[in-house]
Parts: C-alpha cells; structure tokens; sequence
C-alpha cells in the first residue's frame, strides 16, 4: 500500500510538471500570435519568455573563451563565407592561366562575379543578415585585384575604363555603406579606391580621372561624417588628396622644357579647374557646416581653411611660375579668396560673440592668403611684408574687440613671420637694387611693430578664451617679440640709410660703415635705457642690457681689431655713452627701490 501510494505521489509530480510545461508553451504560442497582429516579433513583445523557458531535464553546458566567441557570434561563418567565395575565384583565375578561356573572358567573368557579390552583399544587409558585411567587402577587393591586374599585366582595358570601373563600384558600396550604417564598407571602398587608383600607370597616372575618383572619397566621408559614420575617415581621404596635389603640382615643375607636349602629358589643362573644386567644396562644406550646426569647431575644421586654401594656392603658384610666368591672375584670386576667409572670420566672431570661436583659423589662413595674393600680383613675395605687418597690428586691436586671445597669439606671429620674410627675401641687404623699396618695407615694418607693441602693453590680452594666456603666457612676455622686430628692422634700415650715404659722399666707405653699424646699435641702447628708466619698464631695462652688451661686443672685439682711425673713434666713444648711460640709470633705478622700499617699511606719516 505504501509503495503504490509513493509510485502515485510520483506519477502526480510528474504530470503536474507536464501541465505547467504544457500551459507554459500555450503562453508562448499566444504571445507569438499577439505579436503577430501587432506587427511585431515575440523577442520585441516579451524578451524574457526566450529566456525564462527550456525544455525539462536541458543541461547547459559553459563555453568559454574562444570557443565561446567563435560559437554565438559569427566568426567561423564569416570565416568559412570568406573561403567559399575564394574558391570560385580561384577556379577563375586557375582555367584563365590554364587557357582554358581567354584572358578577356576570364577578366569579364571575375569581375562579373565580384559584382554579383556586391549585390549579394546589398541583398543580405536589406535581411540584416549576419555574413552580409563579408560579400561586398571581398567583392570590392576582389575587384580592385582584376582591374590593377587586367590594366597592367595584361592590358585587356584601357586607364579610363579602369577608372570607370572603380568610380562605379565605389560609389554602389560607399551607398551600401551610407543605407546601412557600414563603416568597414565606406572605408574599404573610399580607401582602396584610392590607393588602386594612384597605383594604376605609376608614375604617370590619368591624373583628371584620379582626381575624380579621390574627389568622390572627400564627398563620402563629408556625407558619412555628417551621419556620424567614420570620422577618422576625413583625415584619411584629406590626406590623399593632399599627397596627390603635391605629386601632380611637383610632375609640373620638374620638366626642364615646358612644351605642349609635356602639358598633354600631365594634363595641365585640367590641373587649375580640378584644383579650385576641390578648394571650393572643403571651403564650402565647412562653412555650411559652421551655418547648419551649433557645435563648436574640432581641431579638424579649424585647419582645414589654412590647409586647404594656402596649400591650393601655393600648389598653383609653383605651376605658374614655369609655365605661365605671369601670376597677376593668381595674385587677384588669392586677394579674393582671403577676403572671403576674412569674412566668414568676422561672421564666426558676431555669431560667437563669447570668445569669438571659430573666427581665429579662417582669420588666419586670410591672412595669410592675403600676403601671398598680394605677392604673386606684383611677382615679388617682398610685397607681402607691409601686408603681414599691418595685418599683425590690425588683428591685435580687433582681437581686443571680439576678446580672442586667439586672434592676439596670432597678431604676435604675424608681426615675427613679417620679419622673418624681410630677412629671407634680401630687403635688409645694404646694396638693394631699389633703396626705396627696402626703406618703405623696413619703416612700415619698423613702425607697425612699434605702435603694436605700444597697443598691447596698454592693454591686457583676454585670457578667458584663450589657452595660450591662461597657462603658457599670463604676463604676455611674447609681446617682447614685437619690440625685437621693431629694433632689427629699424637697424636695418638705418644701415641702409647710411649705406646710401657714405656710398656717395666718402672713399673710406668700408670703415665708416662698419663703425656706424656699432653707432646705430649703442643708440639703440641709449634710447631703451632711457625709455625704460623714465617707464620703470623691467622688460625694455632688460632688452636694453642685452643690446648694449651686444654693441659693446662689437666694439671691443670686432671694430677694435678691424677698423682705425675716426671709425674706430666713434665706435669705442659711443660704448663709452652706452655704458655711461646704464650707470646713471641703474644709480637712480636703485635709488628708486629703496626709497619705495624705505615709504613701505615706515608707512605714511
């Protein structure tokens, strides 16, 4: 009795399991039917109804590492999809090298299949199906393989029609790529369309079809960045295109004979029109981008102005300098395009009123274009000192203005590379061909430097938006390099007064010169120590030291066994003035401090 009543209890346990098993499956069946007349699947609806039920005595067996990697997700069948696809491509080129059907054959059929993947790749993204990223990816490549092969071993298609084929099947998946949110397909396609494109007849490229077909790779990474797909991918195509202009505009420059048929060959015709789209679609999708957008700007948009119009521009100069010879043309663009930077600048400044963001890099490639515009119009890169100098001193009390600390680090360097230009381009030589060009170069050097330096020390720079003044330079110690470039260009063109002067009045002209050299520099230190006695300015006392230990320097070891007689007088004479001079100022300097510091102690009486 015992035992049958047992076996019962058991059999009971056990049919209760079976109706809570069986009325769990009806759950099941009708939430999947709900979820049918909604329209939606049962793993939306109920997640958890896939999960909580199993079937009765499962056992679960762990899997870990690799192993487990390799079973849930889609390693091995993408790995095994990749083999699969080889194979037939394999057998292709095996019976084409074999002769069992011609090259031409076997190349229309490769490709034929390559773009039979690429469709099967679009198939499988359109059913989100897991080995859809391994058909157009091993499509692409396998196609990019046929086309270099084809065109260059066997020559069965010509370079436009190799051309042709990648713009096309690039374009097909850089719009996979976009629908689907692939990154690995845009960057495939963009990226391997352009290496294969600069590999096909190297050296020597079809350069208007390259650079349509790296044309089409900035659009796509415009468009992909805009949908928040790749942004490494700009960086990467950007440079590209830099890489194949500094190719092409170097091809250009190289042939010693600048004939029609060397223009034919390297396509010259096309070189300018191709150049100002690619600089007109950089200019304009980032200012679109500034006028759409409310994001600040990132380190790419900032120097993309700078890269993309000085670099064109410099591009078109080296080419029409030996072919064209005159770059008036050139010159009155690059004015245009400046002030174009220079007006979307000052649009940044009054949209971000806080700062001025954004305003510093296009008022810095303006700039910059300015200077080289002005150059190229009168053929002498001379001309674009004055430009940059009064550009410097104009850009320091705008930066006051809309309070960019930006635009003032950016008047400093403007001021120094104005310099830097007047010593690389031979105005401060003492026998000019034009002595009044140089000293219109030099005084308007001289005195924009000056009246900058006199501008900033009157007023602080904003350190509030600006990284430089907040932690590199809090006491603005860079203005000294406006004080430096006024004294070098002021020396300079007092040399060249003096070289103009002796050369018509004296036969001792050889020491006269360099003695007056030594003159004009222990003046220089005259007039700072007064300056900076009269200021009680520290930075002028010191930049005042330093210029009188050079001028005695020159005294003492240059002129004293170089030069003789009235020259070598007046040398020594005025480091004697010089040093006298320090000696009064530093007396009364002294004297200054402690009796501030004697006021301090004992306190108003």
């Amino acid at each position: 009795m015992a035992e049958t009543q047992g076996t019962l209890e058991v059999q009971l346990k056990s049919l209760t399991q079976q109706v809570r098993f069986l009325q769990e499956t009806v759950d099941e069946i009708s939430a999947r039917l709900s979820g049918l007349e909604k329209g939606k699947g049962l793993k939306e609806e109920r997640p958890e109804v896939q999960e909580t039920i199993a079937p009765a005595h499962q056992v679960n067996i762990p899997r870990e590492g690799v192993l487990k990697k390799a079973g849930t997700g889609a390693l091995l069948p993408r790995v095994a999809t990749v083999c699969f696809a080889l194979v037939f491509a394999l057998i292709l080129r095996t019976i084409t090298d074999n002769g069992t059907i011609n090259t031409q054959l076997g190349s229309m059929l490769g490709m034929g299949y390559a773009a039979a993947l690429i469709i099967g790749g679009w198939w499988l993204y359109s059913r989100q199906s897991r080995l859809a990223p391994i058909f157009p990816a091993c499509g692409l490549l396998l196609l990019f393989s046929i086309v270099l092969e084809t065109h260059t071993r066997f020559q069965s298609i010509s370079s436009v029609m190799a051309y042709v084929i990648l713009i096309a099947a690039g374009t097909v998946v850089i719009i996979l790529g976009l629908r689907y949110r692939a990154s690995a397909q845009l960057c495939i396609a963009a990226l391997g369309s352009g290496l294969v494109g600069m590999s096909i007849d190297f050296p020597y490229p079809l350069y208007p079809m390259l650079a349509l077909l790296l044309f089409g790779g900035c659009v796509a990474a415009y468009i992909a960045n805009r949908e928040k797909l790749c942004p490494s991918l700009r960086w990467t195509t950007l440079g590209f295109a830099f890489v194949f202009w500094l190719f092409w505009a170097f091809k250009l420059t190289v042939p010693a004979a600048c004939d029609e048929p060397t223009a034919v060959l390297l396509h010259l015709t096309w070189f300018f029109p191709l150049l100002f789209a690619f600089w007109a679609f950089y200019t304009v999708t980032n200012i679109h981008r500034m006028a759409t957008e409310n994001e600040d700007l990132g380190f790419y948009e900032s120097l993309l102005p700078t890269v993309s119009g000085v670099g064109a521009f410099l591009a078109a100069w080296t080419v029409t300098v030996p072919w064209y010879r005159s770059t008036l043309w050139l010159g009155i663009i690059g004015v245009l395009a400046a002030l174009l930077h220079i007006g979307a600048g000052g649009w940044l400044a009054a949209r971000n009123k806080d700062g001025a963001i954004g305003s510093t890099t296009y008022t810095f490639a303006g700039v910059i274009l300015l200077s080289f515009g002005v150059g190229a119009i009168f053929s002498n890169l001379l001309w674009s000192v004055p430009v940059l100098s009064v550009s410097a001193y104009l850009l320091a009390r705008v930066a006051n203005r809309w309070q960019s600390g930006g635009i003032r680090c950016t008047s400093y360097l403007f001021q120094l590379a104005a310099g830097l230009v007047a010593l690389s381009s031979g105005v401060v030589a003492s026998d000019i061909a034009s002595p009044l060009v140089g000293s219109l170069v030099l005084g308007t050097l001289m005195t924009m430097s000056f009246l900058q330096y006199r501008w900033c020390r009157s007023h602080t720079p904003p350190a509030m938006h600006s990284a430089f003044f907040s932690w590199l330079d809090r006491k603005d110690f860079s203005a000294v390099i406006l004080l430096l470039t006024g004294l070098i260009s002021g020396f300079f063109l007092l040399r060249l007064g003096l070289y103009q002067v002796l050369a018509r009045t004296t036969a001792d002209f050889e020491y006269m010169f360099r003695g007056g050299q030594t003159v004009f520099i222990n003046l220089g230190a005259i007039f700072l120590l007064l300056a900076a006695s009269s200021r009680k300015n520290n930075e002028i006392l010191t930049v005042a030291i330093v210029v009188g230990l050079l001028g005695m320097l020159k005294s003492f070891v240059f002129d004293l066994f170089g030069i003789k007689g009235m020259p070598l007088v007046f040398s020594i004479f005025s480091s004697g003035v010089v040093a006298a001079v320090g000696s009064v100022v530093s007396t009364r300097w002294q004297g200054k401090k402690e009796k501030m510091k004697s006021e301090s102690m004992t306190g108003p009486a």
